[in-house]
C-alpha cells in the first residue's frame, strides 16, 4: 500500500448520517485510503452541533496536519478550518463542491465563500453543471477540477424475480404485470417527486396493467406528497415507503422496472450530481430523469437511461406511456446500464483523477515555496 502520500480529509456529512454527501463522503475515504494514508476528522450530527464540530476539528487538525502532504475540505462549510491549518503549516489544501454550496442564497455565506474559495489550491466540481457555476463566480479555471462520485459496485444483485416478490410481500398486494417506478432522496421541491406526482402520474394511472411508484426518503414535503396523492386517488399507485436502510433498498433496486428522477428548476438550489442515479444503474435499473443540473454527468443517456425534458408533464406522460406500452424501451438498458456505470464512475478510476490533482498541487506549491526563498 502506498503510504507516500497523506491527506487530512475533513467532513462534517458523514455516516451513519444519511445523504448523498455523506455517502460520498464515505466511499470516497474508503477508496482513497488503498492509495494513500488518510487521516479523517468527520461529524455525523446535527447542523446544531455544527459550531462544536469545528472547534474540534480545528484543535484536531492542529495535530494532524503536522503529518499531513495535503489538506482536503469536504466542502466550503468546514473549508475556513482546512484554509488556516494550510496557512498555519504551509500545505496545499483542497476543497470539494457540490452544488447548493455555491447557488445558497444567504449573504453572510456567499460573502464567504467569494472570498474563500479563491484562496484554495483546487476546487473539486463534482459535475459539470458545478464546475460552470464556480466559473460564474468568478474561479480561475485552472483552479477547478470537474471529478465525479464514484460508485462502488454490488458484490451481489438480487434475482429480479426473486426482487419483485419480495416487493408484492413488502405492500402486501400482488403486483401481476404491473411496472414498479421508483424514487430515492431527500423530498425537497428540486427532486420534484411533488410535482411527478400532481402534474403527471395522475395522467397515467388508467392504462391498463399501469404502475406502483415506489418513494423512499423523508424531507419537508412528505406531508405535502401524502396529501396530494389522496388528493389525486393515488393510493392503489404511489407508496411513501420513508427511509429504507441498505438492505432492503437492494431488493428495490432488483425488482424496479424504472429509477425515476423528476428534478425541476429551482432558484438558489440545484442537483450537483445525483449519485443514486448510479446506484440505481449499478443493479441494472434504467434511469428516466429531468435533463437538469449534475443529473446530465449521472445519466448516461441511451446506456443507463433517458434524459427527459424538466418540468414539461405532456412530455413525461408521452414518455412513460410509450414505457408501458412498449416494455422493451426499458429492459433493452438493463444489461447495458450496469456496464456502463462500472465503466465511467468505478472508483478507481476516480481515484485515479484525485491522485493526480494531489501530486500535481503538492509539485506546484513546493516550487512556489523554493521561488519565495530564492
Amino acid at each position: 500500500m502506498n503510504r507516500h502520500l497523506r491527506i487530512l480529509f475533513i467532513t462534517r456529512k458523514y455516516p451513519p448520517s444519511v445523504g448523498g454527501m455523506e455517502r460520498l463522503s464515505y466511499q470516497f475515504v474508503n477508496n482513497i485510503s488503498k492509495r494513500a494514508q488518510v487521516f479523517v476528522i468527520s461529524w455525523s450530527g446535527s447542523r446544531i452541533g455544527l459550531p462544536w464540530f469545528l472547534m474540534y476539528a480545528l484543535g484536531r487538525g492542529l495535530y494532524l496536519a503536522r503529518k499531513a502532504d495535503v489538506l482536503h475540505a469536504g466542502d466550503p462549510v468546514v473549508g475556513p478550518v482546512v484554509w488556516f491549518l494550510g496557512r498555519f503549516y504551509h500545505l496545499p489544501i483542497v476543497v470539494n463542491v457540490h452544488g447548493l454550496d455555491l447557488v445558497f442564497d444567504f449573504p453572510a455565506y456567499r460573502l464567504l465563500i467569494s472570498r474563500l474559495l479563491p484562496r484554495f489550491h483546487r476546487i473539486v466540481c463534482i459535475s459539470r453543471a458545478v464546475y460552470s457555476k464556480a466559473l460564474e463566480m468568478g474561479l480561475e479555471p485552472e483552479r477547478c477540477r470537474v471529478i465525479h462520485p464514484g460508485i462502488d459496485m454490488p458484490s451481489q444483485v438480487p434475482e429480479r424475480d426473486l426482487a419483485r416478490r419480495y416487493i408484492e410481500n413488502w405492500l402486501k398486494k400482488p403486483l401481476a404485470n404491473r411496472q414498479i417506478w421508483l424514487t430515492v432522496g431527500r423530498l425537497v421541491a428540486r427532486k420534484g417527486v411533488a410535482w411527478f406526482c400532481e402534474q403527471v402520474l395522475p395522467r397515467l394511472r388508467d392504462i391498463i396493467n399501469g404502475f406502483i411508484y415506489l418513494i423512499v426518503g423523508t424531507g419537508p414535503e412528505f406531508q405535502y406528497i401524502h396529501k396530494i396523492i389522496r388528493r389525486f386517488n393515488l393510493t392503489n399507485h404511489v407508496y411513501l415507503l420513508g427511509l429504507v436502510d441498505d438492505k432492503h433498498l437492494s431488493w428495490l433496486y432488483s425488482g424496479a422496472d424504472a429509477f425515476i428522477m423528476p428534478n425541476i428548476p429551482q432558484r438558489y438550489d440545484m442537483e450537483g450530481f445525483g449519485i443514486v442515479a448510479l446506484e440505481a444503474a449499478a443493479y441494472g435499473l434504467p434511469v428516466i430523469a429531468a435533463r437538469i443540473d449534475g443529473i446530465q454527468d449521472a445519466v448516461i443517456e441511451g446506456e443507463s437511461g433517458y434524459l427527459l425534458v424538466p418540468g414539461d408533464a405532456e412530455v413525461w406522460v408521452n414518455f412513460l406511456r410509450s414505457c408501458l406500452i412498449h416494455p422493451s424501451l426499458l429492459e433493452d438498458l438493463r444489461p447495458r446500464a450496469r456496464s456502463a456505470v462500472h465503466s465511467f464512475f468505478e472508483w478507481n478510476k476516480i481515484i485515479d483523477s484525485y491522485m493526480n490533482m494531489y501530486y500535481e498541487i503538492i509539485n506546484d506549491h513546493s516550487s512556489n515555496q523554493l521561488k519565495k526563498i530564492f
